[in-house]
Parts: structure tokens; C-alpha cells; sequence
């Protein structure tokens, strides 16, 4: 049947069927957040960590994967049909006959479908090394649909092993000064920044291994990124995480004037 809440990841996932999605040792994390948040320098600051392998942007690829999965969750022929299979409702006597217009739908398996998928997508668009204790990867395309935002984490939540979100924000008049933000309308995007920030907030206030940093936190230093590491239950020099932060980048600006 349908299923809109938060679930745990699936015990004893991926064995021996899924062993690519299986594959880091301590699950997942996924970096959420948009474009000019840091999110690049946050990135390189988590594979920093020994044993993290967080991928950059894949153009939101899990997404349609996650509609997929919606859609069939969601649709009342298909899990009419499935109840009518487990004997959850009454059996309909064209349930299981060519004669049925939704035929085969009672046997649609729409958890190992979705373990399927995304061990295809562990395999071969995370591609992640032997010996990778936590793998993910980093995504700021959000804004492009940003009403589901929460049932995309939840399904991505459930179905990969022990996932964690790391929520990543920034002052909203930093982010439209920034690169390819500066050069349109803030009204295009400003209030799709404030709906993402709202999601981000009511899906960690709602669901577990859940973590929110913010830009001026993240600049600020070793210090203040105890919290941050406190969550992770790992371990970073000083010296490592101040030569993260101090490398310049380029990407999305004519000149290295800030680290964003």
C-alpha cells in the first residue's frame, strides 16, 4: 500500500542481489542543498575524511527514479491490486487474467525495483571504490522541483543503507550576488530558495540522521565544525580541515574572490 512517511533503511539490504548499493561499509550521505551555497567546498571537505567517496553533481539523475517510485506507490489500481494479491482486501476476479486492463500490476515489486535502480545507479553513476566506508554525493538542483523535495529524501532515506542528509544553506543575499545568480532577477529564484530552506528544516525537524550547516558556519572554521564531525562520528585534524578551506576555487565566477 501507499507509504508517505519516513521508513527505515531496509535490514539486511543488498544481500546478495544488491551488492553495489551495499557496498560503503557505513552507508550513505547526500549533500543537500543549491547552486553558490559552498556546497563545492563542502564536498571537499568530507572526502577529506578517510574512506568517504561523496560524488559532485549527477543533474539530479535520482530524481526521475524517485518519481517512478512515487508514482507506483501511489497509484490506486496498483496497490489495489497488490492488497488484492497479499489478501489485504477482498480478491477481484479478474485479478491475475489477461481479461484484468491492470494485469501484472499485483505483481509489481516496487521496494526491489527501487533496490534494483539504485544499485545501477551505486554502480555506475557513484561508481564507488573498494574499501569506501560512507559514499554519496552532492546535489543543488532541488529548486527544480521543490515540492518534492521531502518524498524524495524519504525514498531516498529508505533505500539506501543507513543514509544520512547533510542540509547545506547560506544568507539568500549572498547566494543572489553569486556567479550565474547575479545575472538574473532575484525574483526567479528568491523564493524558490526560501521554499528549499523551509523543506530543508521541516524534513530535519521530522526525520532522523539529519544534520543542517550553513555557509557562515562552515567558514568559520575547525572549531565550529565540531558539531558537524560530532554527527559524521568521525574524527579531522585542524590543520586538514583549514587547508580544505583555504584552497580557492573558480567554477561559476570570472575571478577566485570567494569560496563558494
Amino acid at each position: 500500500m501507499t507509504d508517505t512517511v519516513a521508513r527505515a533503511p531496509i535490514p539486511g539490504l543488498a544481500e546478495p542481489d544488491f551488492a553495489d548499493l551495499a557496498r560503503p561499509s557505513k552507508g550513505y550521505l547526500f549533500l543537500v542543498t543549491y547552486g553558490r551555497s559552498g556546497s563545492t567546498v563542502t564536498q571537499n571537505l568530507l572526502n577529506a575524511i578517510p574512506g568517504y567517496c561523496i560524488r559532485g553533481e549527477n543533474a539530479n539523475a535520482i530524481h526521475p527514479l524517485c518519481k517512478m517510485i512515487d508514482t507506483l506507490e501511489r497509484n490506486r489500481e496498483i496497490t489495489t491490486h497488490r492488497a488484492q494479491r497479499a489478501g489485504l482486501v477482498k480478491r477481484a476476479k479478474l485479478l491475475g487474467t489477461p481479461a484484468d486492463p491492470w494485469f501484472g500490476a499485483e505483481d509489481i515489486d516496487i521496494d526491489r525495483l527501487a533496490q534494483g535502480m539504485f544499485d545501477v545507479f551505486a554502480r555506475e553513476v557513484l561508481r564507488i571504490p573498494p574499501g569506501t566506508r560512507v559514499a554519496g554525493f552532492k546535489e543543488i538542483r532541488y529548486l527544480q522541483d521543490v515540492t518534492f523535495i521531502p518524498r524524495q529524501l524519504e525514498i531516498m532515506q529508505h533505500h539506501f543503507p543507513s543514509a544520512r542528509i547533510l542540509f547545506l544553506t547560506r544568507d539568500h543575499a549572498q547566494v543572489a550576488a553569486s556567479a550565474w545568480f547575479s545575472r538574473q532577477p532575484p525574483d526567479n529564484f528568491l523564493p524558490q530558495l526560501a521554499h528549499a530552506d523551509a523543506a530543508f528544516t521541516a524534513y530535519a525537524d521530522t526525520h532522523p540522521g539529519c544534520f543542517h550547516l550553513d555557509y557562515a558556519t562552515l567558514i568559520q572554521g575547525p572549531k565550529a565544525l565540531r558539531p558537524l564531525l560530532d554527527f559524521l562520528g568521525e574524527e579531522m585534524h585542524e590543520d586538514t580541515i583549514a587547508e580544505v578551506l583555504g584552497r580557492r576555487l573558480t567554477h561559476g565566477k570570472p575571478k577566485a574572490a570567494r569560496k563558494d
